[in-house]
């Protein structure tokens, strides 16, 4: 996939999914300062290959993973959602694509205030939809598949109910999940 990307705003029942921008910076680094967000998280670089922070200690180490989402969706081949409640305008997490590829490569975070409501699982169906239909981007996505911490007990029952199945491989000490499409 190269050129930019269009991201599309999605809406469910109670959230928004949004493109993320700097406007979503406070939320960002709430998200990302959390260290239970980050600790299922593999390691988190700029998009110059710098690593930054995990959890993150400033405003501008959230602006450096912001920026690397904008760039990547400027260069076409991933990006992220703003997670927004609809009833009070609150950033809960991100969501989005690391790869747009034949294989797309899905990626979630949401804030602990709000694990545990069904709000992951709104948003990756809405998100899975957004990206199985043809036309969202220029590859057709035959698989999607997703790296999870072997001690993430939550995101593995995620990505079961979103009919991703466990590989053998690992990648960074995360194992693989995939679902391939049309099977």
């Amino acid at each position: 996939m190269t050129g930019k990307l269009i991201i599309p705003d999605l809406q469910t029942d109670r959230l928004m999914l949004t493109a993320l921008s700097p406007v979503h910076e406070a939320g960002m680094f709430a998200l990302w300062s959390n260290p239970d967000v980050c600790r299922h998280s593999g390691p988190i670089t700029d998009y110059d290959g710098k690593a930054i922070p995990s959890p993150m200690r400033t405003i501008d180490d959230s602006n450096r993973l912001i920026d690397f989402w904008l760039r990547a969706a400027d260069a076409g081949w991933g990006f992220r959602w703003a997670l927004i409640s609809r009833e009070t305008g609150a950033f809960m997490g991100a969501t989005g694509f690391n790869a747009l590829g034949p294989c797309s490569g899905y990626a979630c975070h949401l804030h602990p205030d709000y694990w545990g409501q069904g709000l992951m699982s709104e948003a990756s169906l809405a998100a899975i939809d957004w990206r199985l239909q043809p036309g969202s981007c220029a590859d057709i996505c035959t698989s999607l598949d997703a790296e999870i911490a072997p001690d993430n007990t939550a995101s593995i029952k995620l990505a079961e109910r979103l009919g991703l199945r466990a590989t053998d491989e690992y990648i960074d000490g995360h194992r693989r999940y995939v679902r391939m499409i049309g099977d």
